[in-house]
């Protein structure tokens, strides 16, 4: 480039004509000055552009290279990410299928805090099927929740207007095959504030009935949380379980005659505080819109109209309160003891009273021969109810379950203070007052790995009156239940249970029956850890 320029003005000197060059050698120096200038000014600007285009292609290749690191490190980064996700996975369905922990703390929740996982969550199906049989043609699964109690036993058994469809029975049984459900279950974080779950089930005639749908915050201080949305209580241990975590094939009769089928499932509030104390402590409280299957019940508009109670109360009309504590026994063990009260604002009913008519003999027991049964009178109050629940674990360090043990025991008793508001003019104004309790005791021990032995007694009745303006005493029915579970993996559980039922379903009525199952659960995908 240099040599071109030189030679392109050396050649147009020589081309001028003779007259034109300079006469003397002043000019002629001045001349080689001026080329000399020249040549070195193209020179300085030839450097200079140089010199910018090899900055430019440094420039051009560093960002290249970084290009090329960023990518590198965005697929990483992915990988990184879509390796973490299949370990908490795995970590999850890990922690469903060990035994419980025999800890003072809780089963942490494992969750993974991206915004993608809003869009990714946990999804589970569990399918829970059985072959049933009882000596009752099949009524025997219904009969155990209907147990003689002055309030159903005298009335009937009613709920709310709009509120007469609760849904699929977890109970309801026919000898032969059944399918009962398939719980369809999804779970993610939302973002660093919140957890949302959700839980929607189909039964074996294809209706579907939302069972959960909450949302729980995070990131509250002082082991504060807060849940909203439909979800199940914490009221007692085994409320807030769903089927295919009992270890029987079916509920205990203090909950399904005290609580109803699906036990207190609510659409409102939780605020539970975990505080900082040696030993494992929560307290919690809910409050609820109150729409229930036994416990605070309201009658519809036309028997509202016509026995001349109050409208159904807008809602809330339910607040629980509960207490969970765990103190340390062992690394061995783990006990837990809880306390719990639920109370409903409004309740209503009917019940029959009846006299006996004066036929001269008053030395007659009360065998109702002489009982007339006068109309319905409807009644209202409250419904309160109490609980107690202990959990032993025991573990035994033996393989798959091998030798752990488990001892749950529960005690509930509802009390529903009412006053007559119709019906006999000696009757309107007095107290009628309900009251029921029940209880269950069990233990689940693991007899080989994988195989697990259970025995249950339950109870319903053991106080089971109404006083005021009726005073009458009832007595109770009860079962004993035995059963062999089969955990083939932590996705698979095969179970036989038998069990021998004394059912009260009137005064004077006894239902003595055996009944049988063959049950079957099956969990398709990752399903979260469950509590204590």
């Amino acid at each position: 480039m240099r040599k071109l320029t030189a030679g392109c003005a050396v050649t147009a000197i020589l081309a001028l004509p003779m007259t034109a060059y300079p006469s003397t050698e002043s000019d002629i120096a001045e001349l080689k000055a001026m080329f000399v200038e020249m040549k070195s000014d193209y020179e300085r600007r030839i450097a200079d552009l140089e010199n910018r285009l090899a900055a430019a292609e440094k420039r051009a290749v560093q960002a290249e290279k970084k290009s090329e690191t960023a990518t590198e490190r965005s697929v990483a980064a992915k990988r990184q990410a879509d390796k973490a996700t299949q370990q908490v996975v795995a970590l999850d369905q890990k922690v469903e299928a060990a035994p419980a922990p025999v800890s003072s703390e809780p089963t942490p929740k494992t969750s993974a805090v991206t915004s993608a996982s809003a869009f990714n969550p946990q999804m589970s199906v569990i399918l829970d099927g059985n072959y049933y049989h009882d000596g009752l043609g099949g009524e025997g699964a219904a009969l155990v929740g209907e147990a003689f109690q002055p309030e159903m036993g005298h009335g009937h058994e009613h709920e709310e207007e709009g509120h007469d469809d609760h849904g699929h029975e977890h109970g309801g049984m026919s000898n032969g095959f059944n399918f009962r459900e398939a719980e369809f279950w999804f779970s993610a974080t939302v973002d660093p504030y919140f957890d949302a779950n959700a839980m929607v089930v189909v039964d074996g005639d294809g209706n579907v009935d939302l069972e959960e749908a909450w949302f729980q915050t995070r990131n509250l201080p002082h082991g504060l949380k807060v849940k909203g949305g439909k979800f199940l209580s914490d009221f007692g241990y085994i409320n807030n379980q769903h089927p295919h975590q009992w270890d029987f094939a079916d509920q205990n009769l203090a909950y399904l005659n005290l609580l109803g089928d699906h036990g207190l499932q609510e659409t409102g509030l939780q605020l539970t505080w975990l505080p900082e104390t040696p030993v494992y402590t929560l307290f919690g409280v809910e409050v609820g819109q109150g729409d229930q299957e036994r416990f605070g019940v309201t009658l519809d508009d036309e028997e509202q109209d016509e026995f001349g109670l109050d409208s159904t109360d807008d809602g809330p009309r339910l607040w629980t309160a509960f207490a969970k504590v765990a103190p340390d026994i062992g690394d061995n063990h783990a006990l837990q003891f809880g306390v719990s009260y639920a109370r409903n604002s409004q309740h209503q009913g009917l019940y029959g009273f009846e006299h006996e008519e004066d036929d001269g003999d008053h030395d007659h027991d009360h065998d109702h021969e002489h009982e007339e049964e006068h109309g319905e009178s409807g009644y209202e109050g409250s419904a309160g109810i109490w609980g107690l629940d202990l959990v032993y674990k025991f573990d035994g360090e033996g393989d798959y379950g091998h030798r752990d043990f488990k001892l749950q025991a529960e005690y509930l008793r509802a009390t529903k203070d009412t006053t007559v508001r119709s019906g006999e003019e000696d009757l309107v104004g007095r107290s009628l007052d309900f009251t029921s309790d029940g209880l269950y005791v069990q233990g689940v021990y693991g007899i080989f790995p994988k195989l697990r032995a259970g025995l249950r007694y339950d109870v319903f009745g053991l106080t089971n009156k109404v006083s005021g303006a009726a005073n009458e005493s009832f007595g109770s029915s009860d079962r004993w239940t035995a059963n062999l579970t089969w955990d083939l993996t932590e996705y698979s559980r095969l179970r036989a249970q038998y069990a021998r039922s004394d059912i009260l379903v009137a005064p004077d009525e006894r239902e003595r029956f055996d009944a049988f199952y063959l049950q079957f659960i099956m969990s398709l995908g990752a399903h979260g850890a469950h509590k204590f």
